[in-house]
């Protein structure tokens, strides 16, 4: 029995270890432009002290990491953590991200009484971004409706009085027949990532603010496919 537990795990590290390496080759691999609006800029390379709270659709959550590298070489010393869900699939993204020192926090709205550890992950992302670390959220994670906006990243970014930065992504890929659509890229092609100017939530504007966040992800996913 132990020794059948053993291959189990051996084999579901191997398949993560490929997995991994064949997401790096391709991100790598593909010939990107960035697009930064210029007071996003500070704000994603916490240069000054005062970190983003990035929101992007679900599907492309697979090309977040290469804003975090992008990141990475404008500041050795940036801090970059993603919130996602505590299940299997949230499991397995944390495995193939973390060794890229990128961290993952753990936890969704709680669903039928059953504790997904949205509470205590929302806790733990607001200690990071007031340390001043980096945020990436999905507002439409972790199982949809797609491309609509969950109430945690307001309150967040309410609480926390960071602002937020829409983020877009295209690169040549393929997509998976699941809920969101998930980007799979492709190697050796074109990407383009964009970041648009960055906006406060306030108690002025929460009300109406989920839509004001599905406009601007949207405008800038549309920007990074032209």
């Amino acid at each position: 029995m132990i020794a059948f537990f053993f291959k189990q795990n051996f084999i579901q590290n191997s398949l993560v270890s490929i997995l991994r390496a064949y997401l790096k080759f391709a991100l790598k691999t593909t010939r990107w432009q960035f697009d930064i609006a210029s007071e996003a800029y500070p704000l994603l390379t916490c240069q000054q002290g005062e970190p983003a709270l990035v929101v992007l659709w679900h599907e492309y959550l697979t090309l977040g990491s290469r804003l975090w590298w992008w990141g990475l070489s404008q500041n050795p010393d940036l801090q970059f953590y993603v919130l996602i869900s505590r299940n299997r699939e949230g499991r397995l993204i944390s495995q193939l991200i973390n060794p890229w020192r990128i961290q993952t926090v753990q936890g969704s709205s709680n669903k039928r009484g059953q504790d997904k550890g949205g509470a205590a992950a929302f806790r733990e992302l607001l200690k990071h971004t007031r340390a001043g670390h980096v945020i990436a959220i999905t507002p439409d994670g972790p199982r949809g409706p797609r491309h609509q906006c969950h109430e945690g990243v307001l309150k967040l970014a309410l609480l926390s009085k960071r602002k937020i930065v829409p983020m877009g992504a295209y690169c040549h890929s393929i997509r998976l027949n699941t809920w969101d659509k998930l980007v799979i890229p492709l190697p050796f092609g074109k990407g383009k990532i964009v970041c648009g100017e960055p906006i406060a939530v306030t108690k002025d504007n929460y009300d109406d603010f989920g839509k004001k966040i599905v406009s601007m992800i949207d405008d800038v996913t549309r920007k990074a496919q032209e």
